[in-house]
């Protein structure tokens, strides 16, 4: 593959989107990336392998529990803070030890330090090599050599990749790997290894282990095997999270967090005390169809069908997007670019969600080259002086849904198995 991409294009293109990431990476800042290099010191600095019964038993006067939530920080599967705790040992010996210790204690000096460039620019160096493993997958899916590149242009200089992982510095980058991987391998005909790769991404962020039964459902219609296989894909998660299971800080803040049951904010009042979950009854709908399912249904429609779900119905985190967008340039190519209307009315109103969140994840994001945008009034409060915010989006995500639902009904009225170009 790396053959066929070669040459004065590839490395032009390549440059290119090194140099942008290299460019945004120590300029940008959002307050969330404290809280993934709180729990990566603490495991490569002071070796904590359970965050969580640390975090709770930490002093009431710990620096850290008087500046941040952590109801706020410590919500992901252990892998996650593994795998950070890592990466931050792979750079110990070229950042000062006790930067993360003035962090915790002198937030508001933050600005002062020289090395703060240096050490947010570290922090996100270990996702451009998941960034660049992506790109290169998504380009294998075609064997058309024109595909091939537009792939990895289209990934390498989309904005949202740019926006999640290298300005926010959000480690969703890790759990979309994998979850491309698992469809990379779908059509290597390796079904066992792309279950697992579905239970260790959900084990950075549960969402991938939405698509374990989907999958493991068209894959096969023999019963005994699609068990196997949905065995297979949940193993990683189980065996991860296993010896922290019995920690009930670990339950309340990771498995029944209320993060991580966004999708349930939405119900129908059945009575007083219980409501149907819109998104519960759609899912399901969704996974008998592919049980039931006599011929195949396309895999990249699966994550997209799910995604776009779970997007129409819950007032999400901008950098959840990257996870569907490997899908959509996949889509976009295999298809011709037939949908791009309704890809770009999507991308369009994502946009326009992140600039009505407060000035943290737009122009705040840019604080380290000028300390003052911190503080710049959100948008949106220049706008409530002539327009219902609120009321503004809420259009813009009812706009999304229907573009959703409908781009879902085009691509199962289309659907064929094209897990490899022809």
């Amino acid at each position: 593959m790396l053959s066929k991409l070669s040459g004065k294009w590839y490395l032009k293109i390549l440059i290119l989107g090194l140099l942008i990431r290299v460019i945004l990476m120590p300029i940008t800042l959002h307050p969330d990336l404290w809280g993934h290099t709180f729990t990566a010191y603490f495991f490569a600095y002071e070796g904590k392998l359970n965050v969580y019964e640390y975090m709770v038993n930490l002093p009431k006067d710990h620096p850290i529990l008087t500046t941040f939530s952590i109801n706020d920080i410590f919500i992901y599967p252990p892998l996650a803070y593994f795998s950070l705790g890592f990466f931050r040992l792979a750079i110990k010996p070229f950042v000062d030890p006790n930067f993360v210790p003035f962090v915790m204690s002198h937030m508001a000096d933050l600005y002062s330090r020289n090395d703060l460039k240096l050490n947010i620019f570290l922090y996100k160096l270990p996702y451009i090599f998941f960034d660049l493993g992506l790109g290169f997958m998504i380009s294998n899916f075609f064997t058309d050599i024109v595909k091939k590149k537009k792939a990895l242009i289209l990934w390498i200089l989309n904005p949202v990749t740019l926006y999640a992982t290298f300005m926010i510095g959000q480690f969703d980058i890790l759990p979309v790997f994998f979850v491309v991987l698992s469809y990379f391998l779908v059509a290597k005909n390796k079904p066992y290894l792309a279950m697992l790769s579905l239970g260790i991404g959900g084990s950075y962020k549960m969402f991938p282990l939405l698509f374990i039964l989907p999958l493991a459902f068209v894959l096969t219609s023999n019963v005994k095997q699609r068990i196997k296989y949905t065995i297979s894909g949940f193993l990683p998660f189980v065996l991860i999270i296993l010896p922290f299971i019995g920690s009930s800080v670990f339950r309340q803040m990771v498995l029944f967090s209320p993060k991580s049951q966004k999708m349930l904010f939405m119900g129908f009042p059945v009575s007083g005390a219980e409501v149907l979950f819109p998104f519960v009854i759609l899912l399901c709908l969704f996974y008998f169809y592919l049980y039931y399912l006599k011929n195949k249904y396309e895999i990249n429609n699966i994550f997209i069908f799910i995604l776009l779900l779970i997007f129409s119905i819950t007032h999400y985190h901008p950098q959840w997007f990257l996870w569907i967008t490997p899908f959509f340039i996949i889509d976009l190519l295999k298809r011709d670019f037939k949908h791009w209307e309704l890809v770009a009315i999507l991308v369009g109103c994502w946009f326009i969600i992140i600039m009505m969140f407060d000035q943290t994840l737009n122009i705040g994001l840019f604080n380290p080259l000028n300390e003052s945008l911190s503080y710049v009034a959100p948008l949106s409060s220049y706008i409530q002086r002539y327009f219902d915010v609120n009321l503004l989006k809420s259009l813009v995500r009812s706009i999304f849904a229907g573009a959703s639902i409908f781009y879902l009904y085009l691509l199962s009225k289309e659907d064929k198995i094209l897990i490899n170009d022809k």
